[in-house]
């Protein structure tokens, strides 16, 4: 049986990597922060800040938390201007500095909803107004796209080690292979390279990696960024509308300017299957692909290597529970039959508490 490795962003973080949204939203701000206190003003497409009241202000030169963050704005908030230009950067600071989480992905999705919500409830004089609005959003999350790249890009150099546990589940599930006929996929939803780590040492030749979002500073394999839920009730209205601009940032166009998607494709259909799930989230921005996995006939078993966060909890369910939205109604049933249980799963890196 054949085994498809899911990778996500959980993968990065047990090596100590900052590759959460609200990092990348923090790491922005500051740098909007270390050019306010050294030209007396910011701005960009995103937001600007200045001074009010001629009054000048040295912030830390070094990175503050968005705990620090957060106080900094309030103890400052008479002598600072803050103007956002971009109502989703908006919706993302204000949800990291409440929150300290954010899902960049889903938030954009969200908001696109709402200006279709609006089109639909004739809240726009014309049709051109909306569509103005939603080339706006599209820019701004271009823009996004961008600053978060570089952003992940200073990630990327950092340096790396493998990770003692995670290692020794390389070892025991890919290093030796029982059957010759096994093949293997890493399907890697990262951008960064973090799986290299642990590749070289997997001698056979039965695996593949596959970065199925793109990969950092290759042009070959273009960064997909946006949303990747077609079953949601509102897409086929929205594709309705008859506007490219609607589409632009949904993942499915972006899997057609690489032969990733179709790799991933024809190794789930060559032969049964089954899924390890390694720091993957198995969130709705990524619907799409997690049904067909899930739900296709080769899958025979799914086995989730959860967060372990103290010695007596665990993320196990939260992940069950997040991959029962990628069956359908009628198949919850199969959900049930494949995903093993949690005696029977393992944590990706044990708990050092």
């Amino acid at each position: 049986m054949n085994k498809l490795i899911l990778i996500g962003n959980g993968f990065d973080l047990a090596h100590g990597l900052k590759t959460k949204y609200n990092d990348f939203i923090l790491w922005y701000f500051n740098n909007a922060l270390k050019n306010l206190a050294a030209k007396g003003e910011f701005s960009d497409q995103l937001f600007e800040i200045s001074f009010s009241q001629g009054r000048i202000i040295k912030f830390p030169s070094r990175s503050i938390s968005i705990t620090q963050l957060k106080e900094i704005l309030e103890h400052y908030k008479d002598f600072l201007k803050i103007r956002f230009k971009c109502g989703l950067f908006k919706i993302l600071f204000n949800k990291t500095i409440e929150l300290n989480w954010v899902d960049v992905e889903s938030e954009y999705y969200s908001y696109l909803k709402d200006l279709y919500i609006k089109l639909e409830n004739r809240s726009f004089k014309n049709f051109k107004n909306i569509e103005e609005h939603v080339k706006s959003l599209n820019n701004d999350f271009e823009f996004i796209k961008i600053k978060l790249q570089e952003y992940l890009n200073t990630v990327e150099s950092a340096k790396k080690d493998q990770i003692p546990d995670i290692a020794e589940h390389f070892k025991n599930h890919y290093s030796k292979v029982p059957n010759p006929h096994t093949l293997y996929m890493f399907l890697n939803f990262n951008y960064t390279s973090t799986i290299d780590l642990y590749l070289k040492e997997l001698k056979h030749k039965q695996f593949m990696v596959n970065y199925i979002h793109g990969k950092l500073k290759d042009e070959t394999n273009p960064i997909i960024f946006g949303y990747g839920d077609e079953i949601d009730s509102y897409y086929q209205k929205i594709e309705n509308v008859n506007s490219n601009e609607y589409l632009k940032n949904f993942k499915s166009f972006g899997y057609l300017l690489t032969k990733n998607y179709q790799n991933f494709s024809g190794f789930i259909e060559n032969d049964s299957f089954e899924v390890y799930i390694l720091g993957h989230s198995c969130g709705l921005s990524d619907r799409t692909m997690l049904n067909k996995i899930v739900e296709h006939n080769n899958c025979k078993r799914i086995k989730i290597f959860y967060y372990k966060r103290t010695n007596t909890e665990n993320d196990y369910i939260e992940k069950t529970q997040e991959l029962s939205r990628h069956f359908s109604p009628d198949n919850k049933g199969r959900m049930r039959d494949i995903i093993e249980p949690l005696s029977n799963s393992l944590p990706l890196v044990k708990c050092k508490a």
